[in-house]
């Protein structure tokens, strides 16, 4: 087995010479500018003849081959079962070709990313499918990545897709290739699609204990306490009277909990500032992560805190939509990467 694994792998390494190589990169280059021109970039795509590709497969090839043999042998012996036979088989084989076609058209495709990604993982991607009648046998991947087969499609259903491990920053989604070769395998209708959608790839998160020992033994340290206005969910409490009914958890209520009222956080320490010169870190991607982890950390706490990121100021600020602009911040600091 490993004999074969070596042989094959040198096999395939020497096939592709230093002539073969800039022609495939050359002719994929004009494919992608090609589909580019044609398909243009949407947020979602209903597949149709002008999105569709439909070619042969290989057994499809051996196929159409097989008709042409045995109409010729049908003609050269004057045998009409062997011509019938050749007619039937092309019959088949067109009714192929219309059935594989009619079991991509009309499907409505929209990719869905509402989760936070972190560098060095595997991403997961929802892709919904919708189709009004029954599709079989569909395949789905992004290029280049793992494929996830979809056995039958009727009205909706989310197809996971994952990705390789992505570098930080911004990414483009790369392109959708849906396939069939239902229902003989004698055709193969494919679609390859890109859509307008960006992911945002936060660095990782690296513990960094320097700056937490520092704040705890200065006068930073941060405390929080309950109050009724505030980011953070902290719990519920008796309702008391006087207070607002706005804060009442109308929920619990309809559980028959009784009448309980919403608490927040709010932090009372000072704001700190995180500065990337600040981290001591053997490269500038570990102290992205440093950075990363401790815009969490902060951020669990109610901690105020704003980002220097040398040209780059995030003013100081508190909750949720804060930490994502900082995380996003970090994700693409040189460029997304270096």
């Amino acid at each position: 087995m490993q004999f074969r694994n070596y042989f094959k792998s040198n096999l395939v390494h020497q096939s592709q010479g230093p002539l073969q190589r800039p022609l495939q990169r050359f002719f994929q280059k004009r494919w992608i500018s090609w589909l580019k021109r044609t398909m243009p970039v949407l947020d979602e795509v209903r597949l149709h003849r002008r999105n569709i590709f439909i070619f042969p497969s290989k057994f499809g090839g051996g196929f159409s081959i097989l008709i042409i043999l045995l109409f010729v042998l049908g003609v050269n012996y004057q045998n009409n079962l062997v011509i019938i036979l050749s007619c039937f088989c092309f019959s088949l084989f067109i009714t192929t070709m219309l059935l594989c076609y009619q079991n991509m058209a009309g499907i409505l495709i929209r990719p869905k990313a509402h989760r936070e990604y972190v560098a060095d993982q595997l991403i997961s991607m929802q892709c919904q499918l919708s189709s009004d009648d029954t599709k079989q046998g569909l395949r789905l991947n992004y290029r280049d990545e793992p494929v996830a087969d979809v056995s039958s499609l009727l009205g909706q259903r989310d197809v996971a897709l994952t990705l390789n491990q992505r570098q930080r920053g911004t990414n483009r989604l790369p392109r959708l290739i849906i396939a069939s070769e239902y229902p003989l395998g004698l055709f193969r209708a494919w679609t390859n699609l890109e859509f307008e959608q960006d992911i945002v790839v936060f660095p990782a998160s690296v513990p960094y204990v320097e700056k937490l020992t520092a704040i705890e033994q200065g006068n930073g340290a941060y405390t929080s306490r309950r109050t009724v206005s505030g980011d953070s969910f902290s719990g519920l409490e008796p309702f008391r009277d006087g207070e607002s009914l706005k804060r009442v958890a109308w929920k619990q209520l309809a559980q028959g909990k009784g009448m309980l009222t919403k608490q927040f956080e709010q932090t009372l320490g000072e704001p700190q500032w995180l500065d990337i010169n600040d981290i001591t870190a053997v490269d500038i991607e570990q102290r992205l992560s440093h950075l990363a982890y401790l815009v969490n950390h902060f951020s669990s706490k109610n901690q105020p805190f704003g980002l220097r990121l040398k040209h780059q100021v995030l003013p100081v600020d508190q909750g949720n939509l804060h930490r994502h602009a900082a995380l996003t911040l970090l994700a693409n600091y040189g460029g997304g990467h270096e």
